[in-house]
């Protein structure tokens, strides 16, 4: 055999060599770094945990905004209970259900929201807020009263009263038809805003309030109503998996060497990766066979890389950043034929 085909096999056996390696320190880099990161994931866990406990926002002192105590569990049990009782006595919960099935919609949190008025709504006064012939003896003489709630601030002190319910009283009338009485038609409102934590969970914040609309002096204010209790039941989200098929088209920055007349080089271009492992496809830890193309204007070369690691999940500021070891091959320029070893950034779009 002449030194060229010599040289030829040596350069695929060092390759083969160098790939061998590769792959086999990224899976014990991999198990090192997993090792030195479960301390720092159990406490990212615990002070997840601590973010969806129960935690009323009382600033201005109505405590009728909430974050709710979020429990994350298989929701089979809590599903089979949420039909028993819309079989039993709701229809308008059956129907709804009966809708969601329909649509091949997936239930993923289940909440309940408990928010009460203060019970110190204030007597009925002493005069009447409107009177009707009043002291003539007439029939329908009559006393109107509104009965009010009182807004406080912070410091319990009363910033508005807002009618809440009325009372007229009949003197003349019977015992029995003295009195009658009702609650306006109040507006109840409910504002709901969901935030998702970095590990993929559901916050839910609630906040409660009424408005009545019906007597000019209380129209579009807002009464805060006090929050007791917030429960949500949220499926966990599923554990870290692998993918055979999870493609991404990536942006690359490539630094290398090729041997032969390349040299060193810096170059960028595009990649495809088709398999992967994490929460979901589209959160991704490990990323595996990545085909792809870069120059730099003067070389061009076609590279696999094996793996690579996305350093955001270590590093928050580059998140969805991976970074791993490739392989090329020199297509033209000066690193034409050239076999070409280096690192690379990608970046998926």
């Amino acid at each position: 055999m002449s030194l060229a085909t010599y040289y030829t096999i040596g350069k695929v056996a060092f390759v083969g060599l160098f790939l061998l390696a590769l792959v086999t320190a990224g899976f014990k880099g991999y198990a090192w770094v997993n090792m030195k990161l479960e301390h720092q994931a159990e406490q990212s866990r615990i002070e997840l945990e601590n973010a969806r406990k129960f935690k009323v926002y009382d600033a201005a002192g109505a405590a009728n905004l909430a974050r709710a105590n979020t429990e994350i569990v298989s929701l089979s049990t809590e599903l089979a209970r949420l039909q028993g009782i819309a079989n039993g006595k709701d229809q308008a919960l059956q129907a709804a259900l009966a809708e969601i099935k329909k649509n091949n919609e997936k239930i993923f949190n289940l909440g309940e929201t408990v928010a009460s008025l203060e019970s110190n709504i204030r007597k009925l006064r002493t005069e009447s807020d409107h009177v009707y012939k009043a002291g003539t003896g007439d029939i329908n003489e009559q006393y109107f009263i509104d009965i009010m709630y009182p807004v406080k601030d912070k410091d319990g002190k009363v910033e508005k009263e807002v009618p809440y319910a009325w009372a007229i009283f009949y003197p003349n009338k019977p015992a029995e038809q003295k009195w009658k009485y009702g609650i306006y038609a109040l507006d109840y409102h409910i504002r709901t805003i969901q935030s998702e934590q970095t590990d993929g969970q559901i916050n839910t914040y609630t906040e409660v309030w009424f408005e009545n609309n019906a007597r000019t002096q209380s129209k579009g204010y807002e009464v805060p109503v006090s929050i007791t209790s917030s429960e949500f039941k949220q499926a966990k989200l599923t554990e870290k998996q692998f993918y055979l098929w999870s493609p991404h088209l990536n942006l690359n920055v490539d630094a290398g060497y090729g041997f032969g007349d390349g040299g060193t080089i810096v170059a960028g271009g595009l990649s495809f990766s088709a398999m992967g492992y994490g929460r979901t496809k589209n959160d991704l830890i490990w990323r595996f066979i990545d085909f792809g193309i870069s120059t730099n204007g003067s070389t061009t070369y076609a590279k696999l890389t094996p793996f690579t690691y996305n350093i955001g999940e270590n590093i928050p500021l580059v998140s969805n950043t991976f970074i791993g070891p490739f392989v090329g091959y020199g297509l033209g320029g000066d690193a034409q034929g050239d076999i070409v070893l280096g690192l690379g950034l990608s970046i998926p779009f």
